[in-house]
């Protein structure tokens, strides 16, 4: 059985199609063919149906591929090894984090990461958390930052920080003023809200209805920076957001903790059936560091 062999697999597991998947990975068509015809002789068994034009996972096919995604996802990490034997100067590390992070905690960690091993080309992607939660089951991500509890078997959860979710509005909102909201003050005022893709959305809905309080939600995005900025030019809708991401555009509007307060927990996320990297575990010790840095800055801001 051949590395290549299983990178051929699990591409056409991917594509479902022997064309789509020759491109892909820059071989002709028999060779695809040949390479997977020769693992299914060494394995016994028919990995693929044939529907139509494309190809369908047997289910032989579908219980062999997270054994070949965890074999070649291991293969990487001593690939990785080796390369932490020369105090990581080559490889690629690849991180899934979550929105809000990536445009508060994670760039310092990036620069620190970039100035330390600028060899190692990092690829950060920006997703959901059942998406990250997903690519590391998959071998896609070495590292993921989205929330405590980890929401899938096999996914390993490190909290990271706690953070309130806030209530922010332009300043002329009704609701704006200091001090805590009371959950109840919330009934029928008009919500503009991360849409239900997001773990964070259904987080609010379940805490308001908790207390007794049917959101009314007025305008879904996909941002929630956008989300921020919708408010910030129509004095009539208000948002409930990280603290992190309310901080960064304070101007002009208020924001206001959440009576009960509402509670959400980040975390690092890792692969917990596979070895970490040493690039992975640099990079989560450089998160961690960010975080400490802005909990002390804000802790001598509110001295």
């Amino acid at each position: 059985m051949e590395i290549r062999q299983l990178r051929y697999f699990l591409d056409i597991a991917k594509t479902e199609h022997l064309t789509s998947s020759a491109k892909q990975l820059f071989v002709t068509q028999s060779t695809l063919s040949h390479g997977l015809r020769l693992l299914e002789e060494e394995l016994g068994v028919a990995l693929f149906e044939r529907v139509g034009r494309g190809l369908k996972l047997s289910q032989a096919g579908v219980v062999f591929k997270d054994y070949a995604a965890r074999a070649l996802q291991e293969l990487e990490a001593g690939r990785m090894a080796l390369a932490d034997l020369a105090s990581l100067q080559a490889g690629q590390l690849t991180v899934g984090v979550i929105p809000t992070s990536l445009h508060t905690l994670v760039p310092s960690a990036v620069a620190a990461f970039n100035a330390r091993y600028p060899k190692i080309q990092v690829v950060l992607r920006e997703l959901l958390a059942p998406e990250i939660e997903a690519l590391l089951l998959s071998g896609d991500l070495d590292l993921g930052m989205a929330f405590h509890p980890a929401g899938v078997a096999g996914v390993d959860s490190e909290p990271l920080f706690e953070e309130h979710m806030q209530f922010v509005a332009h300043a002329d909102h009704p609701l704006a003023a200091r001090g805590p909201l009371k959950l109840q003050q919330l009934q029928d005022v008009p919500l503009a809200l991360l849409s239900r893709r997001f773990a964070t959305r259904r987080l609010v809905e379940e805490h308001l209805r908790a207390a007794g309080v049917q959101p009314k939600v007025m305008v879904e995005m996909e941002s929630v920076h956008a989300l921020i900025e919708a408010c910030r030019c129509g004095p009539q809708l208000a948002c409930i957001v990280p603290e992190r991401a309310a901080a960064l555009h304070g101007q002009g509007l208020s924001a206001r903790v959440l009576k009960p307060s509402l509670m959400r927990t980040a975390s690092l996320l890792w692969n917990a059936r596979t070895s970490r990297s040493a690039a992975a575990q640099a990079f989560a010790g450089l998160l961690t560091e960010s975080v400490q840095r802005q909990w002390r800055a804000n802790t001598n801001h509110n001295a």
